[in-house]
């Protein structure tokens, strides 16, 4: 190698050792600090906020460009938030030759650590308002304008909104957090693509996506208007994070949310969203049903209005229909929805709907083919819910045992804001359990777990009312319940009610009303009490055998008397039933309860038991009628009125009562025959003294020996001196 060559060898070589410190000490020599004013000028042009930065640096060696740190954009002075954005570092890269044609290519920009708050003031202000208006025309604007990003990516990014206004007098914050991603071709006459994944309303991890195209943007409209094309998916989110926007209480918790679709349009302007979605309820909740569908809505950002389209949903596996729209976003949204079936459907269970904010037992299942149409409207806070039910045929079981069964049935609702929700319920036939009815007209309300129930309806030639409030969200909390019944057959009735059978006809009358510690079965017998009272025309007591017991017992008197019983006796039936009612203690108290018939009454005092036992004592009372049908003999068994009064025991069982008369009423009745006979048939003081000795005067029972000492006491008879016989 000549001594030339070697020359130029080792002067490349120096020149490029020299090239190569100048470069390693360029960033330390060189400072973008002068720059300082341009770029923070251009920057706070374009956001129409002050723009504060640190340190400046060149960078060559990860690429051209520029590194910036701590950069903040301030908010303007009255929020609460002290920056709008934030970013712990910003790296800038270019492309090198286009800067020898003084234009400047943005290659890549890497933001690191960056944060943006966007704040609601009390009077529903946003700090970002005028952020996206368009620049001034010429100066750093242009410049800006003329920029081409081919990448911009993000790590560790932030999005965090103050919301001073939901709950007055307090500051809520919601954050979208771990903002990682890519943003590539950023520039004024392309169309950005973006890939992104955050953490929103979840603990841990990253559960949203967001991926797409934007642009290029409208220099005239700004950012806000750009196209946009989008797929976007939001996991399980739990929305017990937004109660203050649901207006739920702070100890509910609303379920877990998950979305996924497309939009298409712009994010400012006209916003056409579809997809799916989901609301999974808390695995312990029985007051938010599940709920899944599918969506087509449009965003109008600059008329502050949101419309549904027609979408299938899911409430509860009730397959649904919705539609409508939310107006006035910009202030006081208003929500304007409808929800329907799509004709009649098949109706296995349902948990709730939007508006009842409750649920059906788990052991409540319901049946039939349903049509159901809704409407939800007014602000969030003071929402009008109305609704209507036709179902043909429906039925509701409990446990697998039949509650209520009608061939057609017809149910509204009705609610505002936080007032009861109410409705009513008809149907024009059917079956409550084993009650056939017509007419069914139920009226309820439902306030926080507390049901107010008022039906009637027909049923065996009569009519049925009542009144049930319970509250179902405390069990064991008193209970009332109160019950009208007019002129109801009585036999059909029990039979539909119980299992007794052949114990009781007439037509009844009854009011009744009742406090219990809850509805079942085991807490009604315990707890019930109350009042009323009780009528039964054309009454017949089928087990109650008290008039052939009557019958047996006077004719054991007639064997003494000398008169028989007519055997029409033992039928005789009593019209009517009348009585006081008073239930505790597990048992029904009847004070004053009284028999009238035809020349025939009866009264008593007594219970029958939840256990289906009887215990009664009365008297029963014959009129003149019957004392006269015994014939010339039954003067001697009668009162000084004329009846005859015999007192009864009735005790057992409801299905095989047993009545009873004692037995010293024989000897009594006996007693007075014979004593009465006496007076009759043995003339002057004597009889009478017999009489009263054997009928124990003045009420007094005597025994054989008080009879003779007071019969040998009575004066002598006067005998006539008999007129002598003339000769």
């Amino acid at each position: 190698m000549s001594r030339t060559v070697r020359r130029i060898l080792l002067a490349l070589a120096v020149g490029a050792g020299l090239l190569l410190v100048l470069l390693l000490a360029l960033p330390s020599i060189v400072s973008l600090d002068s720059a300082r004013a341009r770029i923070l000028g251009a920057a706070e042009s374009a956001l129409h906020r002050k723009v504060e930065a640190g340190a400046i640096r060149l960078e060559i060696f990860s690429g051209l460009g520029f590194r910036i740190e701590k950069v903040t954009v301030r908010n303007r002075p009255g929020w609460q938030t002290p920056a709008l954005a934030s970013i712990d570092r910003l790296s800038v890269k270019v492309a090198f030759w286009p800067l020898l044609s003084r234009r400047v290519e943005v290659r890549r920009i890497v933001l690191e650590g960056a944060t943006v708050s966007i704040e609601r003031d009390p009077k529903g202000a946003m700090n970002v308002g005028g952020l996206l208006k368009p620049a001034p025309a010429g100066g750093a604007a242009r410049s800006v304008a003329a920029l081409l990003v081919s990448r911009l990516q993000i790590a560790r990014g932030r999005f965090v909104f103050v919301d001073r206004k939901v709950s007055p007098g307090e500051t809520i914050t919601i954050a979208l957090d771990d903002l990682t991603g890519e943003v590539s071709d950023v520039g004024p006459t392309s169309a950005a693509r973006f890939d992104l994944a955050a953490r929103f309303l979840a603990e841990t991890g990253r559960n949203l996506t967001l991926k797409g195209t934007v642009g290029p943007p409208d220099p005239d409209a700004g950012l806000g208007q750009a196209p946009l094309h989008a797929t976007f998916g939001a996991k399980r989110l739990a929305l017990s994070w937004l109660q203050p926007y649901l207006g739920t209480s702070p100890n509910s918790d609303p379920g877990v949310f998950s979305i996924d679709g497309t939009a298409e349009g712009a994010i400012l302007g006209v916003l056409k969203l579809a997809g799916n979605f989901s609301l999974a309820p808390p695995a312990a909740s029985t007051a938010v049903p599940s709920v899944e569908g599918k969506f087509a809505m449009q965003l109008d950002w600059p008329g502050g209005s949101l419309v549904v389209a027609k979408s299938p949903l899911s409430v509860a596996k009730l397959p649904l229909t919705a539609e409508g729209g939310i107006d006035g976003l910009h202030a006081t949204p208003r929500l304007d929805l409808r929800i329907s079936t799509p004709g009649d459907v098949p109706l296995d269970t349902v948990t709730g709907l939007p508006g009842l904010g409750g649920s059906l037992p788990a052991d409540v299942k319901l049946s039939g083919r349903v049509r159901l149409e809704a409407s939800i409207a007014g602000s969030f806070s003071d929402l009008t819910t109305q609704g209507s039910v036709d179902a043909a045929p429906f039925s509701v079981s409990r446990g697998g045992e039949p509650l209520l069964a009608a061939p057609a049935i017809r149910a509204t609702l009705a609610s505002r804001g936080k007032e009861p929700v109410t409705g009513r319920i008809t149907a024009s036939s059917g079956n409550l359990q084993k009650l056939p009815f017509e007419n069914l007209a139920a009226d309820w309300s439902w306030d926080k777990g507390a049901l107010t129930l008022v039906p009637t309806l027909r049923a065996f030639g009569g009519a049925l009312s009542g009144r049930v409030e319970a509250d179902l969200s405390h069990p064991k909390s008193e209970s009332r319940v109160s019950l009208d019944v007019q002129g109801v057959q009585a036999q059909p009735l029990v039979e539909a009610l119980t299992s007794m059978r052949n114990v009781l006809a007439g037509a009844l009358t009854a009011k009744m009303s009742v406090e219990s510690r809850g509805l079942t079965w085991d807490d009604f017998s315990k707890t019930a009490r109350g009042e009323g009272k009780l009528s039964l025309d054309n009454a017949e007591l089928k087990t109650v055998e008290l008039m052939p017991q009557v019958a047996s017992t006077l004719a054991a008197v007639g064997k003494v008397a000398g008169f028989e019983v007519p055997s029409s006796l033992q039928s005789t039936r009593f019209s009517t039933l009348e009585t006081a009612l008073r239930l505790a203690d597990g048992r029904l108290f009847t004070p004053g309860l009284s028999l009238s018939g035809r020349d025939v009454a009866a009264a008593a005092d007594g219970s029958i038991g939840f256990d289906r036992s009887l215990a009664y004592e009365g008297r029963v009372t014959l009129g003149s009628a019957v004392v006269k049908s015994l014939g010339n003999a039954g003067r001697y068994v009668a009162d000084e009125q004329g009846r005859l009064s015999l007192p009864f025991r009735v005790s057992g069982q409801v299905s095989a009562p047993k009545v009873a008369i004692d037995e010293s009423v024989v000897l009594d009745l006996g007693r007075r025959v014979l004593a009465r006979q006496a007076r009759d048939r043995i003339q002057g003081g004597a009889g009478k003294i017999l009489g009263d000795a054997l009928e124990g005067g003045s009420g007094k029972k005597t025994d054989p020996l008080d009879i003779l000492q007071q019969f040998l006491k009575a004066p002598p008879t006067s005998t006539p001196t008999p007129t002598p016989t003339p000769h």
